[in-house]
């Protein structure tokens, strides 16, 4: 069983660069193709979130957690034991990572009974650490027992640099410029030719966010 799944619930509002940002990169004096310039910003930006992993402009996501099985299970020999129920079923981490950062704040955090119904967790039993992008419950806090096996919690939070294009670091945009410039020169042209230019990957190498 996966331990959590990613979804995202306000989109952001704005891009992190403009379409006369583009128009002045490109040197284009006409509002002809206005229309495909809007979505070739769309198209580098979200290109540019999956490979760094990252949030640019304010957006909110839900994070579904499962619970985590413990593996000293398998090494138990045959018999009889005393264990909490979660221990065969799994239990929630204390620390748990939030995806696709910048993290700005959480906005809710609602765990699931056996009986499927939600309750909102009180704020007081967590704290976000900014820096590392993590929800950690605070000391003496727990989660609620008897939770169900799948989708036991939801954490809604907000990510992203900023609301506006400023927000987001100069080089992020420029290597989204870079990549708008190759997908304007390549229209028509074989999907291998949307891939991200080097030039592009070589800027928002800094800011990545590798998986271990």
């Amino acid at each position: 069983m996966s331990r959590s799944s990613l979804t995202l619930v306000t989109p952001p509002v704005s891009e992190p660069v403009t379409v006369g940002e583009v128009k002045s990169w490109l040197r284009i004096d006409d509002n002809s193709e206005d229309a495909t310039l809007v979505a070739l910003v769309t198209t580098a930006r979200m290109a540019a979130e999956e490979y760094l992993r990252r949030s640019l402009i304010t957006q909110s996501w839900r994070m579904t957690l499962n619970p985590v099985r413990s593996r000293a299970l398998d090494d138990l020999p045959a018999g009889v034991y005393d264990l909490p129920v979660n221990y065969f079923d799994g239990a929630l981490t204390p620390s748990v990572v939030l995806p696709r950062g910048p993290i700005q704040s959480v906005t809710t955090v609602t765990t699931y009974g056996l009986d499927d119904v939600g309750t909102i967790y009180d704020p007081v039993g967590y704290r976000l650490d900014t820096g590392s992008g993590r929800l950690l419950l605070t000391n003496g806090a727990t989660w609620p027992g008897s939770l169900r096996s799948y989708g036991a919690a939801d954490v809604v939070y907000v990510a992203g640099y900023g609301a506006q294009a400023k927000d987001v670091p100069q080089p992020i945009r420029t290597a989204i410029l870079i990549h708008i410039a190759g997908l304007y020169e390549q229209r028509g042209m074989c999907e291998s030719s949307m891939d991200l230019p080097p030039g592009a990957k070589q800027l928002l190498n800094q800011y990545r966010v590798v998986s271990l």
